[in-house]
């Protein structure tokens, strides 16, 4: 006889080995967290955690998520998938351009939302909708084979992505092994290397 307790078994997460995967392309997302953090090297950097609100795939990374809360550990705090973490660094050669792209996207897919008027308060975007473009990217697994994942690339307008007016980028390959792909591995942020299985 098998002994557990009934309520543990109840409350478990069931690991069956059944996975969804998402598909490249265009999303329309909502904003679930929005922060302004420190970078590794000090600069500060707003960090949008999204996830998708509509058709098949709608919560997805949340999902991801709760699943990884409910197996987490004292030692091993659950992260939000890395692969729907968008950050930006608010300094350096035209970060205001590339700042700008994104709030213009966030405010053509928000009717009567408009940023000025926030008063710079990056709290304010949490559930806001935005549309989001999702390309492949490879990474190597532990036994050399090459996978591939699919992360955020870029956010656009909700129009856009209902329109289908954009561009997925080509698959992101990893650089052959040698130097570069040691260059590769050794610039990726503790952040990413939490999701990448090397």
């Amino acid at each position: 006889m098998i002994n557990y307790d009934e309520k543990e078994y109840e409350e478990a997460t069931a690991f069956t080995g059944e996975y969804t995967k998402l598909l490249k392309g265009g999303y329309v997302c909502k904003i679930l967290d929005s922060k302004v953090e420190k970078s590794r090297n000090g600069n500060e950097m707003l960090v949008l955690h999204i996830d998708i609100d509509e058709g098949e795939f709608k919560d997805y990374f949340s999902k991801q998520y709760e699943s990884r809360v409910k197996t987490s550990s004292a030692d091993k705090i659950a992260k939000y998938p890395n692969s729907a973490i968008l950050r930006t660094v608010l300094s350096g050669d035209n970060w205001i351009n590339r700042f700008k792209g994104i709030i213009t996207s966030i405010e053509k897919s928000n009717q009567g939302f408009n940023w000025t008027e926030c008063r710079k308060d990056e709290s304010k975007l949490i559930g806001l909708k935005v549309g989001a473009i999702f390309s492949e990217e490879e990474y190597e697994n532990m036994d050399g084979t090459i996978g591939v994942s699919v992360k955020l690339y870029q956010l656009r307008s909700t129009e856009a992505i209902k329109n289908q007016d954009y561009r997925i980028p080509e698959r992101k390959k990893l650089p052959a092994k040698g130097d570069a792909f040691e260059d590769f591995v050794n610039s990726v942020t503790s952040e990413d290397k939490d999701d990448l299985p090397f």
